[in-house]
Protein backbone atom coordinates (compact mmCIF):
# COMPACT_ATOMS: atom_id res chain seq x y z
CA UNK A 1 0.00 0.00 0.00
CA UNK A 2 1.61 3.48 -0.80
CA UNK A 3 2.13 6.18 1.74
CA UNK A 4 0.20 9.46 1.21
CA UNK A 5 2.13 12.75 1.82
CA UNK A 6 3.37 11.71 5.22
CA UNK A 7 3.90 15.12 7.55
CA UNK A 8 0.64 16.95 7.80
CA UNK A 9 0.98 20.21 5.82
CA UNK A 10 1.53 23.48 7.36
CA UNK A 11 -1.83 24.99 6.24
CA UNK A 12 -3.82 21.41 7.76
CA UNK A 13 -1.25 22.68 11.09
CA UNK A 14 -2.36 25.85 10.74
CA UNK A 15 -5.82 25.06 10.81
CA UNK A 16 -6.19 22.84 13.65
CA UNK A 17 -4.40 25.47 15.89
CA UNK A 18 -7.49 27.67 15.12
CA UNK A 19 -10.34 25.12 16.66
CA UNK A 20 -11.22 26.39 19.42
CA UNK A 21 -10.88 23.33 21.67
CA UNK A 22 -7.19 22.96 20.41
CA UNK A 23 -6.01 24.68 23.73
CA UNK A 24 -8.22 21.80 25.82
CA UNK A 25 -6.89 18.90 23.40
CA UNK A 26 -3.47 20.13 24.12
CA UNK A 27 -4.15 20.23 27.93
CA UNK A 28 -5.66 16.91 27.97
CA UNK A 29 -2.77 15.52 26.06
CA UNK A 30 0.00 16.99 27.85
CA UNK A 31 -1.80 15.49 31.31
CA UNK A 32 -2.42 11.80 29.77
CA UNK A 33 1.80 11.89 28.46
CA UNK A 34 2.90 13.41 32.04
CA UNK A 35 0.20 10.62 33.76
CA UNK A 36 1.88 7.79 31.75
CA UNK A 37 5.27 8.80 31.66
CA UNK A 38 5.54 7.57 35.25
CA UNK A 39 4.53 3.43 34.33
CA UNK A 40 7.37 3.08 31.87
CA UNK A 41 10.59 3.82 34.55
CA UNK A 42 12.49 1.25 32.79
CA UNK A 43 12.75 2.38 29.73
CA UNK A 44 12.87 6.27 30.88
CA UNK A 45 16.26 5.72 32.32
CA UNK A 46 17.67 3.99 28.91
CA UNK A 47 16.50 6.53 25.92
CA UNK A 48 15.62 10.11 25.06
CA UNK A 49 11.96 10.62 25.10
CA UNK A 50 11.98 10.64 20.93
CA UNK A 51 13.69 7.21 21.15
CA UNK A 52 11.62 5.63 24.24
CA UNK A 53 8.11 6.87 22.50
CA UNK A 54 9.16 4.96 19.18
CA UNK A 55 11.26 1.77 20.21
CA UNK A 56 8.08 -0.20 21.37
CA UNK A 57 6.36 1.10 18.32
CA UNK A 58 9.42 0.12 16.11
CA UNK A 59 8.50 -3.28 17.53
CA UNK A 60 4.76 -3.46 17.03
CA UNK A 61 5.26 -2.66 13.23
CA UNK A 62 7.51 -5.55 13.15
CA UNK A 63 5.43 -7.63 14.80
CA UNK A 64 1.95 -6.52 12.68
CA UNK A 65 3.19 -5.20 10.01
CA UNK A 66 3.98 -7.96 7.38
CA UNK A 67 7.89 -7.06 7.00
CA UNK A 68 10.12 -9.37 6.75
CA UNK A 69 11.36 -11.95 9.10
CA UNK A 70 9.22 -9.80 11.43
CA UNK A 71 9.84 -9.22 15.08
CA UNK A 72 13.54 -10.86 15.62
CA UNK A 73 16.42 -9.57 17.68
CA UNK A 74 18.81 -8.57 14.14
CA UNK A 75 15.54 -7.17 12.88
CA UNK A 76 15.04 -4.80 15.20
CA UNK A 77 18.57 -3.75 15.57
CA UNK A 78 18.70 -3.41 11.93
CA UNK A 79 15.63 -0.82 11.91
CA UNK A 80 16.98 0.89 14.85
CA UNK A 81 19.66 1.97 13.49
CA UNK A 82 18.85 2.84 9.90
CA UNK A 83 15.96 4.92 11.99
CA UNK A 84 18.69 6.28 14.16
CA UNK A 85 17.23 5.69 17.34
CA UNK A 86 19.55 3.72 19.44
CA UNK A 87 22.98 1.92 18.95
CA UNK A 88 22.73 -2.06 18.15
CA UNK A 89 24.29 -3.25 21.35
CA UNK A 90 21.87 -0.45 23.51
CA UNK A 91 18.59 -2.22 20.96
CA UNK A 92 19.86 -5.77 22.10
CA UNK A 93 20.03 -5.01 25.90
CA UNK A 94 16.85 -2.96 25.80
CA UNK A 95 15.30 -6.16 24.20
CA UNK A 96 16.40 -8.44 26.92
CA UNK A 97 14.82 -5.87 29.50
CA UNK A 98 11.60 -5.80 27.82
CA UNK A 99 11.78 -9.43 28.15
CA UNK A 100 12.52 -10.04 31.43
CA UNK A 101 9.69 -7.51 32.18
CA UNK A 102 7.55 -9.30 31.02
CA UNK A 103 6.32 -6.65 27.58
CA UNK A 104 8.21 -9.13 25.17
CA UNK A 105 8.17 -13.13 24.96
CA UNK A 106 9.53 -15.55 22.46
CA UNK A 107 7.05 -16.63 19.76
CA UNK A 108 6.65 -20.22 18.52
CA UNK A 109 7.80 -20.71 15.16
CA UNK A 110 8.55 -23.40 12.76
CA UNK A 111 11.72 -22.23 11.31
CA UNK A 112 13.94 -22.66 14.45
CA UNK A 113 16.31 -20.04 12.58
CA UNK A 114 14.61 -17.62 13.27
CA UNK A 115 13.28 -16.70 16.67
CA UNK A 116 10.89 -14.73 16.56
CA UNK A 117 9.72 -12.16 19.27
CA UNK A 118 5.84 -11.34 20.25
CA UNK A 119 3.90 -8.64 22.51
CA UNK A 120 3.05 -9.29 25.13
CA UNK A 121 -0.66 -8.55 26.83
CA UNK A 122 0.76 -6.39 29.02
CA UNK A 123 2.76 -4.18 26.29
CA UNK A 124 -0.35 -4.17 24.53
CA UNK A 125 -2.27 -2.85 27.44
CA UNK A 126 0.16 -0.35 27.98
CA UNK A 127 -0.34 1.33 24.27
CA UNK A 128 -3.86 0.71 24.66
CA UNK A 129 -3.88 2.89 27.33
CA UNK A 130 -1.73 5.81 25.83
CA UNK A 131 -3.99 5.50 22.39
CA UNK A 132 -6.78 5.96 24.55
CA UNK A 133 -5.53 8.66 26.68
CA UNK A 134 -4.85 10.59 23.23
CA UNK A 135 -8.20 9.39 21.37
CA UNK A 136 -9.71 11.12 24.33
CA UNK A 137 -8.09 14.03 24.30
CA UNK A 138 -8.54 14.83 20.59
CA UNK A 139 -12.70 14.07 21.21
CA UNK A 140 -13.04 17.83 21.26
CA UNK A 141 -10.94 17.94 17.86
CA UNK A 142 -12.15 15.18 15.45
CA UNK A 143 -15.55 13.49 15.72
CA UNK A 144 -14.41 10.47 14.51
CA UNK A 145 -12.33 10.11 17.93
CA UNK A 146 -15.73 8.84 19.37
CA UNK A 147 -14.71 5.71 16.90
CA UNK A 148 -11.04 5.35 17.71
CA UNK A 149 -11.56 5.13 21.20
CA UNK A 150 -14.51 3.04 20.98
CA UNK A 151 -12.06 0.61 18.81
CA UNK A 152 -8.65 0.56 20.79
CA UNK A 153 -9.58 -2.91 22.60
CA UNK A 154 -10.17 -5.12 19.07
CA UNK A 155 -7.06 -6.70 17.88
CA UNK A 156 -8.01 -6.30 14.28
CA UNK A 157 -7.96 -2.40 15.09
CA UNK A 158 -4.90 -2.49 17.42
CA UNK A 159 -3.08 -4.48 14.43
CA UNK A 160 -3.69 -2.01 11.93
CA UNK A 161 -3.45 0.89 13.58
CA UNK A 162 0.30 0.12 14.88
CA UNK A 163 0.76 -0.68 11.28
CA UNK A 164 0.21 2.30 10.06
CA UNK A 165 1.79 4.41 12.69
CA UNK A 166 5.04 2.45 12.13
CA UNK A 167 4.51 2.55 7.73
CA UNK A 168 4.50 6.06 8.20
CA UNK A 169 7.05 6.35 10.95
CA UNK A 170 9.63 4.53 8.74
CA UNK A 171 8.82 5.94 5.58
CA UNK A 172 10.05 9.00 7.10
CA UNK A 173 7.18 11.28 8.85
CA UNK A 174 8.28 12.82 11.89
CA UNK A 175 6.69 14.49 14.39
CA UNK A 176 8.59 17.23 14.85
CA UNK A 177 8.84 17.70 11.12
CA UNK A 178 6.77 21.11 12.05
CA UNK A 179 8.57 21.99 15.31
CA UNK A 180 12.14 21.46 14.89
CA UNK A 181 12.65 23.97 17.76
CA UNK A 182 11.73 21.26 20.01
CA UNK A 183 14.87 18.76 19.56
CA UNK A 184 16.33 19.87 22.35
CA UNK A 185 13.29 18.62 24.67
CA UNK A 186 12.83 15.46 22.39
CA UNK A 187 16.36 14.36 22.50
CA UNK A 188 16.75 14.49 26.75
CA UNK A 189 15.30 11.34 28.82
CA UNK A 190 11.86 13.35 30.37
CA UNK A 191 12.70 16.81 28.06
CA UNK A 192 9.01 16.98 26.39
CA UNK A 193 7.10 15.78 29.99
CA UNK A 194 9.33 18.59 31.58
CA UNK A 195 8.40 20.80 29.15
CA UNK A 196 5.10 19.80 29.94
CA UNK A 197 4.93 20.03 33.30
CA UNK A 198 5.83 23.82 33.26
CA UNK A 199 3.02 23.92 30.55
CA UNK A 200 0.52 22.32 32.99
CA UNK A 201 1.98 24.90 35.60
CA UNK A 202 0.09 28.03 34.45
CA UNK A 203 -1.57 30.04 36.45
CA UNK A 204 -6.17 29.31 36.18
CA UNK A 205 -7.36 31.41 33.75
CA UNK A 206 -4.11 32.28 31.40
CA UNK A 207 -3.97 30.41 28.05
CA UNK A 208 -2.72 26.91 27.24
CA UNK A 209 0.51 27.24 26.87
CA UNK A 210 0.27 29.86 29.33
CA UNK A 211 1.68 33.02 28.79
CA UNK A 212 2.82 34.45 32.05
CA UNK A 213 5.16 33.58 34.11
CA UNK A 214 4.98 29.62 36.01
CA UNK A 215 6.20 28.52 39.59
CA UNK A 216 9.75 26.85 38.79
CA UNK A 217 11.36 24.03 40.78
CA UNK A 218 14.14 22.25 39.59
CA UNK A 219 14.43 19.73 43.01
CA UNK A 220 10.24 19.05 42.19
CA UNK A 221 10.71 18.42 38.67
CA UNK A 222 13.80 16.17 39.10
CA UNK A 223 12.71 14.35 41.86
CA UNK A 224 8.68 13.93 39.96
CA UNK A 225 10.71 12.52 36.90
CA UNK A 226 13.27 10.42 38.20
CA UNK A 227 16.53 12.91 36.83
CA UNK A 228 19.07 14.89 38.22
CA UNK A 229 19.05 18.88 39.32
CA UNK A 230 21.92 19.06 36.65
CA UNK A 231 19.92 17.59 33.50
CA UNK A 232 17.03 19.50 34.18
CA UNK A 233 19.28 22.77 34.80
CA UNK A 234 20.50 21.82 31.35
CA UNK A 235 17.86 21.09 29.44
CA UNK A 236 16.35 24.79 30.39
CA UNK A 237 19.37 26.36 29.58
CA UNK A 238 19.66 24.60 26.03
CA UNK A 239 15.79 25.89 25.68
CA UNK A 240 16.39 29.25 26.92
CA UNK A 241 19.75 29.70 24.18
CA UNK A 242 17.01 28.37 21.40
CA UNK A 243 14.90 31.50 22.97
CA UNK A 244 12.12 29.21 23.72
CA UNK A 245 11.88 30.07 27.40
CA UNK A 246 13.27 32.90 29.76
CA UNK A 247 14.03 31.63 33.74
CA UNK A 248 13.09 34.95 35.58
CA UNK A 249 12.06 35.48 39.40
CA UNK A 250 13.85 36.96 42.46
CA UNK A 251 15.51 33.42 43.03
CA UNK A 252 15.34 32.34 39.40
CA UNK A 253 12.17 30.42 40.13
CA UNK A 254 9.88 31.37 37.14
CA UNK A 255 9.86 29.83 33.53
CA UNK A 256 8.01 31.96 30.74
CA UNK A 257 7.30 30.31 27.49
CA UNK A 258 7.98 32.22 24.82
CA UNK A 259 5.64 33.04 21.62
CA UNK A 260 7.96 30.77 20.14
CA UNK A 261 7.96 28.12 22.43
CA UNK A 262 4.05 28.41 22.91
CA UNK A 263 3.10 28.22 18.89
CA UNK A 264 6.42 25.12 18.38
CA UNK A 265 4.36 23.78 21.27
CA UNK A 266 1.36 24.39 19.40
CA UNK A 267 2.74 22.73 16.01
CA UNK A 268 3.88 19.67 17.49
CA UNK A 269 1.04 18.47 19.25
CA UNK A 270 -1.39 19.53 16.16
CA UNK A 271 1.03 17.41 13.75
CA UNK A 272 0.73 14.72 16.42
CA UNK A 273 -2.96 14.73 16.21
CA UNK A 274 -3.09 15.00 12.42
CA UNK A 275 -0.94 12.15 12.04
CA UNK A 276 -3.00 9.51 14.89
CA UNK A 277 -6.15 10.00 13.42
CA UNK A 278 -4.76 9.55 9.90
CA UNK A 279 -3.68 6.54 11.14
CA UNK A 280 -6.50 5.42 12.98
CA UNK A 281 -9.05 6.54 10.08
CA UNK A 282 -6.57 3.73 7.89
CA UNK A 283 -7.25 1.20 10.56
CA UNK A 284 -10.90 1.63 11.21
CA UNK A 285 -10.81 1.32 6.93
CA UNK A 286 -8.82 -1.86 7.36
CA UNK A 287 -11.03 -3.46 10.32
CA UNK A 288 -14.45 -2.39 8.42
CA UNK A 289 -13.36 -2.69 4.67
CA UNK A 290 -13.69 1.04 4.03
CA UNK A 291 -10.87 2.07 1.91
CA UNK A 292 -12.57 5.60 2.22
CA UNK A 293 -11.01 7.78 4.84
CA UNK A 294 -13.01 10.75 6.57
CA UNK A 295 -13.72 13.59 5.69
CA UNK A 296 -12.08 15.70 8.34
CA UNK A 297 -9.05 13.51 7.99
CA UNK A 298 -8.95 13.33 4.21
CA UNK A 299 -8.77 16.85 3.96
CA UNK A 300 -6.60 17.55 6.90
CA UNK A 301 -3.23 17.04 4.78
Amino acid sequence: MSVPQLTPSPDAVAALRRHPDFSRAMRSSAEGAVAIYRTNRLLNLLLSDRARALFTHVALYLHFGGRDPGLTVGAMKDLCVELGLCSRGRCEALLALMRAGGLLMAAPNPDRRKRLLAPTEKLLALHRVRWARQFEAMRCLFPEAADYLAAVNDPAFVSAFATALGRRFVAGLRVLDNAPDLEPFAERNAGVVILFSLTLAGREGDTFPPAEPVQLSINALAKTFSVSRKHVLSLLRDAEDKSLLVRGGAANNEVTLSPRGREALEKMLATMFLYLARCADEALGACTGSAEPSLQTATAG
